[in-house]
């Protein structure tokens, strides 16, 4: 967590997520940070003097939920522009050109989350930019609430080891901001993807097999997904591995080893499965595991039990 007084910044980033846009703006706040999961929590209160100028993140990978409690933020991206008010939700896509302009004071709770979390579902929220959306009824109500309520308790968030916590946060972004701009093939998406999710730990979950329940070609199913992110094999990829790495790291399964832990996703192939988590995390499985409380729980080692290591 951090917590803090910045005066004299020109670009207050990082933890945070918070910044100012150009060299002579003046930021002068009250922050607390804290991170849940992948998610960051921010709170500030204060106010940004100066110009500001168009900013483009080094950092293109996340999305900005600001909800304003006080005052006022006034969001451009590209040629959307809008201003949004105490008890309105907003969306900034750090991945786009955009611009930031704090009213005096403002008060606001910002979340930070990576785009990948969103899965097929960024296409759709990067449509929202800009948007002013109502805090106080609907979906945008339940967005708003959830994340003042993470505003006032950010001392108190669990940190890096709450990724249910923060896979939660992100499942409701999802339920209110996502689905509340439909696309005409989202319904499609948002099918397959429940279908995919529910069905996650059976190894002949396919591009193939999917296609054929749902009626569609495979070259089908895979534009469906890149124009949101990525092809459905790539996503699908990332969302066994996520979850095998979060129980990699859980306490409570430090007594399964990780064979079973990953055929508890539909991963069957050893090799293949050191070589993915090392592109993805820099780390095989097995190093993830020591280094983590899971690891560090694990005050002997458990008896030796062979599993038959299927290849598929």
């Amino acid at each position: 967590m951090s917590r803090g007084t910045h005066r004299g910044q020109s670009h207050a980033t990082g933890e945070t997520g918070m910044c100012c846009e150009d060299r002579e703006s003046v930021l002068r706040s009250r922050f607390a940070a804290a991170v849940v999961g992948s998610v960051v929590v921010t709170r500030v209160r204060g106010e940004v003097a100066g110009p500001r100028e168009w900013f483009a993140s080094s950092d293109p990978g996340t999305f900005m939920i600001v909800l304003v409690r006080g005052g006022s933020v006034v969001v451009e991206q590209d040629d959307d522009r809008g201003r949004i008010r105490s008890g309105e939700v907003g969306v900034v896509d750090t991945g786009r050109r955009h611009r930031i302009r704090y009213g005096d004071p403002c008060d606001a709770v910002v979340l930070t989350v990576p785009r990948a979390s969103f899965g097929p579902h960024a296409d759709t929220l990067r449509r929202r930019v800009a948007e002013r959306i109502d805090g106080g009824s609907g979906a945008g109500a339940v967005v708003a609430g959830v994340v003042a309520a993470l505003g006032e308790q950010v001392d108190q968030l669990p940190g890096p080891s709450g990724a249910r916590l923060g896979e939660a946060l992100t499942s409701l972004l999802v339920a209110g901001l996502c689905e509340a701009a439909p696309d005409p093939d989202d319904d499609t998406v948002r099918r397959i993807t429940a279908y995919a999710l529910a069905h996650i730990s059976d190894p002949d979950l396919r591009v193939d097999s999917v296609a054929r329940r749902f009626g569609i070609s495979p070259s089908r199913l895979h534009r469906l997904f890149r124009g949101r992110h990525d092809t459905f094999a790539a996503w699908l990829r990332a969302e066994r591995l996520r979850r095998v790495h979060r129980d990699l790291r859980d306490p409570a399964l430090s007594g399964r080893t990780v064979a079973a832990i990953a055929a508890r996703w539909g991963l069957y192939d050893p090799g293949h499965l050191s070589r993915a988590f090392k592109a993805r995390y820099g780390r095989t499985p097995a190093q993830i595991r020591r280094q983590s409380p899971a690891g560090s729980s694990r005050t002997s080692p458990a008896p030796a039990r062979r599993e038959p290591a299927v290849f598929r």
